[in-house]
């Protein structure tokens, strides 16, 4: 985290089904306390880049399809909190549909 601007850093994995290429995008987001992972992506998604392909759905914790890496651990985006710089990463478990947005099939 940026302390001088307080903003952090987030790296997002982005990738297409089907295509073998994939990289990396960083952002710069302003940090808020008690923020969660999904309110970064909104952040991204509203200001940033709409582009950007992620699940949104209960926003509670309960569907469980917002499941993706965060800084190499599978969590929630909706329930999990910010604490500094993030890399996210589709969940790898699960095909790959577009950026952090994965086929869970019959879950």
């Amino acid at each position: 985290m940026d302390q001088d601007n307080n903003t952090i850093n987030v790296k997002i994995e982005r990738g297409v089904r089907g295509k073998e290429e994939s990289g990396y995008d960083t952002f710069q987001v302003p940090f808020e306390e008690k923020m969660s992972v999904f309110n970064v992506l909104e952040h991204i998604g509203n200001y940033l880049d709409p582009s950007l392909a992620f699940y949104a759905s209960c926003r509670i914790g309960k569907c469980m399809g917002c499941t993706l890496m965060v800084n190499g651990k599978r969590r929630l985006a909706c329930t999990t909190l910010v604490e500094g710089d993030l890399v996210l990463e589709p969940d790898k478990k699960y095909p790959l549909v577009r950026d952090l947005v994965v086929d869970m099939g019959e879950y």
